[in-house]
């Protein structure tokens, strides 16, 4: 007889054994079917056109391996279509060769790109190149399908190392979901410049004993950038994203593309490094911007370094190296797809595997305003080289989008920080009707149709986070006993498409109508039903999801929620979630009570891209002057402020407002006094605006803002500036005396909290000496009690100085003695923070005592340490033990991290008043920078400005390079070199030629 136990470890074995075999052979083909399954979404869609004029008929779900194969085998013949240019000849190395003037202040030729490996430009018309889709095998994948969850929205963003030998995915252009016509394509703005006012002060002739000190502090800031393109050369770091320059090791948040051989392209040849500029010119040939080792491109990040980084040399150059615009343009082409949406807004972060870029997909509703609105120099100026207004197009509906809604906003002139970008909104979003999970009631949130332009809604598998919400359908599908394998016909009830990626399984359609059905597990396009009504249950509360978006793609539940409705009864499914969208412009994200406005951190870019974009057009375009305008006055208004100081200088800050439309705090606006490294560019947006647009006064408020961050570099122990903190506004712009009270109240806002427990400790205190008092028969006198003296001792500074106890470390308590003797006397028990006080007025009885009568006196223990100190003592610890300079209430952040917002503005102020104080404060910084940064193969962030020995953080962004260096070294250089009458700098320092 055959017994189970006997054999239960060779049966679990040989299940297991079974289940793997079917793992590996189930999945092989699981790429190759998500890529045929996304073409199902195409059936929602109009006609498009093909990049060579015809029309592409869309197809359906297919729903057989033999279907999926057929359709890969059509996608790989999808043909990449590249901007058309003039005709060129083969990139050759006498084509790399260096022209005699290192700096062209008008266009350069219009020449074409040369060929690489990646695009081949012809003669009259576009030549394409194959861009193959087909997928490896599972397994083969360098990133897991899921990590985007971990990193979507991220700037940066350093994925998992690649795996070796695995055919890397390839971006391959497809056709647009909602195409502009042709017709509707905004032109780039045509005509003779407007003559404008100049920038740059009129300088006389230096004399040579300046020019030979000048020429001294320009070699040195160049050997600080020798230095550091030394250590990024190094082959760990070649043609690496960033250096780590204390390991010496590299890093790679941006794609992997480079970002600092591309974002230094610039400053070599404006220090005139030019035989390192044609060696780094032509590895930029080995970039392929088709491919990625992150899952995602960030949008404005990749616009600002990488497009801005190649268009910036170009026009340096002369447009000589033919390398530099091709791969501008490849760059762009792939870019462009992150515009493919309802409203054209674009998607923030772009996933850019053909499996998703085929998918339809919206903006999301809550974008970071900077992200949004800081493309416009890079995609103009792209434009007007190739003549291409694809380009121009997708950045001036952002700024007609950004013009219609900004007097509308909670605080009229600016924009939050977080934008609703989707141009879907949702009923019953306002903030009175807004539903959380968990509140009671039926859920009244919405799944929002995808429709505009022409096209029928559709929702977006754009992002591989739908699987969350599939895998709650799929329960719904697999539980619910009325689900059939029927389908109805084509007029029924519209679908919603998402894409399924819970392992290796394709999530079943679902349809609501005269019955649900529930088809055979084929394909990876799942149809989730427009109207879907389910009564309330358990079920439906445990399972919310509340997801606000799938990853930057059109949101399948983007305020509502999909839930399982599956229950022990097995009702029925009955509607509550309802479709509905009405389209609509920039907006607040879906339930904002109160929005944060400031022009640092997430916002700064947009608006110092309005004067430099009025300027990049010629001054042809009026609305950035009237938007530039508006913002400028409601940032004086609203932002601006003086901030206490100890030496009463005049500066100024821009800090940060949140507005309301609450009923009852309508219009009110609360300013927090907050500074940031980030915002020290204002002073040089200032300085442009008011020369540009002739407001005068602005100049002075440009001056004022630039010395604010050159007093927070000379405040620190370092000389340089943090990353974060916050300061005390004085009441008045115009006269603002020092207040040492105040700033003691600042640096203590819960004094009032700390004395009650003082008084509450002193009272317990008593309470238990008057205890043990009654316990006690032998004292012969009036009972007395030792009551120990303590004082805070001062802090040791070798002690952390970061924590949540040591950023509040009080030192160790010092017990004085001998302890003073005083009778608990009425006045005592009246006020006890007295005791301190009374102790001593009879110190003589305590003199007078014999031993016995002390050794029987009751005592009470000497505490470590006065957990509630006096306010002056407190005050006195915190500053000596963080540091803080008087004028400053609290560090955000104490980092630096080599940022060059502050001398920017510097920069920008000496050109334009030609006053050379602005030299000695920007050398000053310089230097600060150099003694505490510097380290063996290059320059690294550091964790603590305050500190004497600040910790050194192995991060040295591209920025270092592109930015803080080339703004030091044209401080110092001649001031026709990058003339800002020639050129526009864009917010990583690029500089585009000037229309002239």
């Amino acid at each position: 007889m055959l017994r189970f136990r006997r054999y239960r470890v060779f049966l679990v074995f040989a299940l297991f054994s079974v289940a793997v075999l079917y793992h590996f052979t189930s999945v092989r083909d699981w790429e190759a079917a998500r890529t045929a399954s996304v073409e199902g979404l195409k059936k929602y869609g109009p006609q498009r056109s093909t990049s060579t004029g015809q029309v592409g008929v869309l197809v359906t779900p297919l729903a057989t391996p033999e279907g999926a194969s057929a359709l890969l085998h059509v996608e790989e013949k999808t043909s990449l279509s590249t901007t058309s240019l003039p005709t060129t000849a083969p990139l050759t190395s006498q084509a790399l060769q260096s022209p005699t003037s290192r700096f062209t202040s008008s266009h350069p030729p219009q020449k074409s790109a040369a060929e690489t490996k990646s695009i081949e430009i012809g003669n009259t018309s576009p030549i394409t190149e194959t861009a193959s889709t087909a997928i490896p095998e599972v397994g083969s994948s360098h990133k897991s399908n899921n990590d985007h969850l971990m990193q979507e929205g991220q700037g940066r963003h350093e994925p998992a190392a690649p795996l070796k030998n695995i055919p890397a995915i390839h971006w391959a252009q497809q056709p647009e979901h909602f195409p502009i016509p042709s017709e509707s394509v905004i032109p780039i703005p045509t005509g003779r410049p407007l003559a404008m006012p100049k920038i740059q002060h009129v300088f006389s002739a230096e004399s040579t004993p300046a020019r030979i000190e000048r020429e001294k502090k320009l070699a040195i800031v160049k050997e600080a950038f020798e230095h550091s393109w030394a250590g990024y050369k190094r082959p760990q770091s070649w043609l690496q994203d960033e250096l780590s320059p204390v390991s010496g090791s590299s890093r790679n948040p941006f794609c992997g593309w480079a970002a600092t051989l591309v974002d230094a392209l610039d400053t070599l040849w404006i220090m005139g490094m030019e035989e390192e500029f044609q060696h780094a010119a032509m590895a930029i040939g080995e970039i392929d911007f088709t491919t990625s080792i992150r899952s995602d491109i960030p949008l404005f990040e990749t616009t600002i370094r990488y497009l801005g980084g190649l268009i910036a040399a170009h026009d340096l150059s002369g447009g000589i190296y033919k390398v530099l615009l091709a791969k501008a343009v490849e760059l762009a082409d792939v870019l462009m797809g992150a515009f493919d949406t309802p409203n054209r807004m674009p998607i923030a972060y772009y996933f850019w595997k053909p499996t998703f870029a085929s998918q339809p997909h919206r903006a999301s509703t809550r974008v970071v305003l900077a992200e949004l609105g800081s493309l416009s120099l890079e995609f103009t100026r792209l434009a007007q080289i190739t003549k291409q207004a694809k380009y121009y197009d997708a950045i001036a509906r952002i700024t007609n989008e950004l013009e219609a809604w900004q007097n509308s906003t909670k605080l009229p002139g600016l924009w939050p920080q977080l934008v609703d970008a989707s141009g879907c909104k949702k009923p019953d979003q306002s903030p009175a009707q807004h539903k959380h999970i968990g509140d009671d009631g039926p859920n009244q949130n919405v799944m929002p149709n995808a429709v505009l332009a022409g096209s029928r809604n559709v929702a977006n598998p754009a992002s591989p986070d739908s699987y969350k919400i599939l895998s709650t359908v799929e329960s719904l599908a697999k539980t619910s006993p009325t689900l059939s394998a029927t389908k109805s016909s084509a007029e029924e009830t519209p679908f919603v498409s998402v894409v399924s990626e819970v392992g290796d399984s394709k999530l079943d359609s679902v349809k609501t109508g005269a019955g649900i059905s529930k088809t055979t597990k084929t394909s990876a396009v799942e149809e989730l039903p427009l109207e879907i009504d389910i009564q309330d249950s358990p079920a439906l509360q445990k399972r919310q999801l509340a997801m606000d978006k799938l990853g930057d793609g059109i949101s399948v539940v983007e305020a509502g929620q999909l839930s399982d409705t599956s229950s022990s009864t097995g009702q029925s499914l009955t509607p509550i979630i309802k479709v509905d969208c009405e389209p609509q412009g920039l907006a607040s994200p879906p339930g904002s009570w109160r929005e944060d406005f400031t022009i640092g951190a997430m916002a700064d870019s947009v608006y110092e891209y309005l004067p430099k974009q009025y300027m990049l057009l010629g001054g042809l375009v009026s609305q950035y002057e009237t938007m530039y305008s508006l913002a400028s006055d409601a940032m004086t208004k609203h932002l601006l402020f003086r901030p206490m100081v100890p030496g009463e200088e005049n500066i100024l800050v821009l800090g940060r407002a949140s507005a309301t439309e609450s009923p009852e705090l309508a219009g009110n606006t609360q300013i927090s006094p907050q500074q940031q490294h980030l915002l020290c560019f204002a002073g040089g947006m200032y300085a442009v605006g008011a020369r540009i647009f002739n407001r005068e006064a602005d100049l002075d408020i440009a001056a004022k803002l630039t010395d604010g961050c050159v007093w927070a570099y000379d405040a620190t122990t370092t000389g340089i500036m943090a990353e974060e903190f916050q300061m005390m506004p004085c009441e008045s712009r115009s006269q603002c005396k020092w207040n040492q009270t105040r700033w003691y109240e600042e640096l203590d806002p819960y004094r009032s909290l700390r004395d009650q427990n003082r008084q509450a400790m002193a009272q317990a205190q008593l309470a238990m000496v008057a205890d043990q008092a009654a316990k006690t028969s032998s004292l012969a006198e009036p009972l007395t009690t030792l009551v120990p003296s303590t004082r805070v001792a001062p802090v040791d500074e070798t002690a952390p100085t970061s924590g949540p106890l040591a950023k509040r470390q009080l030192g160790a308590i010092e017990n004085v003695l001998p302890t003073s003797v005083s009778k608990v006397s009425s006045k005592l028990n009246n006020d006890p923070l007295n005791t301190q006080a009374a102790i001593g007025e009879e110190n003589n009885l305590g003199a007078q005592k014999t031993e016995s009568d002390v050794d029987a006196t009751l005592t009470v223990p000497s505490p470590v340490y006065d957990p509630y100190p006096p306010h002056e003592d407190y005050v006195q610890n915190r500053i000596k033990g963080e540091k803080i300079p008087g004028g400053i209430t609290e560090f955000s952040s104490k980092k630096y991290l080599l940022r060059p917002e502050a001398i920017e503005s510097v920069f920008i102020m000496y050109r334009v008043t030609g006053d050379e104080t602005w030299r000695e404060k920007g050398w000053r910084m310089f230097n600060a920078v150099q003694n505490y940064t510097r380290v063996e193969y290059g320059y690294s962030a550091i964790g603590d400005v305050t500190s004497d020995s600040p910790r050194h953080l192995d991060e040295m962004e591209s920025f270092w390079l592109a930015e803080t260096l080339k703004y030091y070294y044209l401080l110092f250089s001649t001031p026709d070199t990058v003339s800002l009458d020639d050129y526009i700098l864009n917010t990583e320092a690029h500089p585009f030629s000037r229309p002239k």
